[in-house]
């Protein structure tokens, strides 16, 4: 039975700092850092759902703000809010290096994979595939993404392994029959057992 590798990617391949994102938006607009609104997170869901574009999700921030972005600039902010998470990474390589299938499930925005992209050219590189929310249409923990990951890939859940650093998607991914693990420090020894146990062929299908 062949199996597959599936990461997230914030906080599991690289780490975030939202607060450098609003302390950008505070400097820019000369007002003082301030918390995400209940509209600032739907339009930031929107974004990541491909319901809206780039290029709306900053004039949104420009009228709400009062900003003068460009595409451009919310991307360098988020190459600046990015950092390489060294245990994540490390596990993709190895899985890699394995010939695992490997495959990425993320909520994610164009302009989060442009500013990955930027940052390390080639990161995805080895990869099999991405399972983008942009792209999808839907945001995990809806139950649609993982039925959409099992029926593109043609597989059961009881083939795919997956990690993420947050329980309700992890929660989520166990109910379609996936075997999920929460990506946290106190859980990394764990994650690799569990890994050695589900590929113990490594390279073979």
């Amino acid at each position: 039975m062949k199996r597959y590798f599936i990461f997230d990617i914030g906080n599991v391949l690289v780490n975030f700092d939202f607060n450098i994102l609003l302390q950008q938006i505070a400097e820019d607009s000369g007002t003082p850092v301030e918390s995400p609104t209940p509209l600032d997170l739907d339009m930031h869901h929107a974004v990541e759902e491909g319901v809206i574009s780039d290029d709306a999700f900053v004039d949104y921030l420009n009228e709400a703000k009062g900003l003068s972005w460009v595409v451009d600039d919310l991307i360098a902010v988020w190459q600046r809010m990015f950092t390489i998470n060294e245990t994540g990474v490390s596990l993709f390589r190895e899985a890699i290096a394995r010939g695992l299938p490997v495959y990425m499930l993320s909520n994610i925005a164009e302009h989060h994979i442009d500013a990955i992209e930027r940052n390390w050219p080639g990161f995805f590189d080895g990869a099999t595939g991405l399972f983008l929310s942009y792209e999808m249409g839907v945001r995990k923990p809806h139950p649609k993404i993982y039925r959409q990951l099992l029926d593109d890939l043609g597989v059961d859940g009881a083939q795919c392994l997956f990690i993420d650093d947050m329980p309700e998607n992890v929660e989520a991914a166990r109910t379609a029959g996936i075997q999920a693990y929460r990506f946290i420090p106190e859980n990394h020894a764990m994650i690799q057992t569990a890994v050695d146990a589900f590929f113990p062929m490594a390279g073979k299908s």
